[in-house]
């Protein structure tokens, strides 16, 4: 009886540590698993100088390799991960003793230059105004990894200041990506 008993009690006891070991399987909890990214905006632009150099009264120049009006020279590349709009504005061409600066203007005039840029979908039309005081659209909807072909028209002034030396004149031209809606 005494042999039953333990043989009893060591089957109750395998027995209880198999479904100890076993009970876990049935009650296992599901995961999921969580990615996440935020929201990016950037982008870049193939080239960042523009050495015009001298220009004569009403020149046109091209913001190209060989200054040539068909072409579109400078690539914008969405580094982001979402579609964005790209604004483009400028400011005036300053000297660096500041005596004879020349203004951004929608057409040139008497110490007045303008800018406007083309876009691969119209490259010989250079119809977006380069503006100081408001930013322009360039492009819109540029998908996440997309770029995006573009030129600029410098147009000098009709007439420069008679004691301007000649001085080298620096500008600015701002490119801004915002979230294509």
């Amino acid at each position: 009886m005494r042999k039953l008993r333990r043989m009893g009690l060591s089957l109750v006891l395998a027995l209880a540590l198999v479904v100890a070991f076993t009970a876990p399987a049935f009650a296992q909890n599901p995961t999921v698993s969580i990615t996440v990214r935020a929201r990016l905006i950037a982008i870049t632009n193939s080239e960042d100088t523009w050495d015009i150099g001298i220009v004569v009264v009403n020149d046109e120049k091209y913001f190209s390799v060989d200054n040539a009006k068909d072409n579109t020279y400078s690539t914008i590349t969405n580094a982001g991960n979402v579609a964005v709009d790209v604004e483009i504005q400028g400011t005036d061409l300053v000297a660096v003793d500041t005596t004879y600066n020349w203004t951004l203007n929608a057409t040139a005039g008497d110490q007045h230059f303008s800018l406007h840029a083309n876009s691969e979908a119209t490259p010989d039309d250079y119809d977006v105004e380069v503006k100081k005081a408001s930013y322009n659209d360039l492009c819109t909807d540029l998908a996440a990894a997309g770029t995006y072909d573009w030129s600029m028209l410098f147009v000098a002034p009709s007439a420069f200041h008679t004691s301007d030396d000649g001085e080298a004149k620096s500008a600015t031209v701002t490119l801004v990506a915002s979230l294509h809606t």
